[in-house]
């Protein structure tokens, strides 16, 4: 099977499955991950698999036992691309406009309100 790294670039033939542990054979970067899997999502940075749990690097190593390599780029943005939807951690990316409306708020919740 033909393999390529996401890292450098590097391909190589190489038969059997992959292990968890395999490694690009010019860089050294793990090939087990979640941005060489065909059930990696980068547009929504998670797996479309309902039954794995979350990693915290989806460009690190990980044990996950549903992993199907695929050759080429992850479906999606790239990984240095951030999304336009939710920004890590789950929360809306705000403009300077909405930071200064929710600041706003917060302190109309502490105003004495005399009527």
């Amino acid at each position: 099977m033909k393999r390529r790294c996401l890292k450098c670039s590097a391909e190589w033939q190489m038969k059997g499955p992959i292990g968890f542990r395999e490694e690009c054979p010019e860089c050294a970067a793990f090939v087990h991950t979640c941005l060489n899997c065909r059930l990696y999502d980068a547009s929504g940075r998670r797996c479309s698999s309902p039954t794995t749990e979350p990693v915290c690097d989806p460009g690190e190593v990980n044990f996950c036992e549903e992993f199907e390599y695929h050759l080429g780029a992850p479906k999606g943005p790239s990984p240095g691309v951030r999304p336009s939807g939710p920004a890590p951690g789950g929360r809306p990316a705000e403009s300077p406009n909405a930071a200064e409306e929710a600041r706003r708020r917060f302190e109309d919740l502490f105003r004495d309100s005399k009527p």
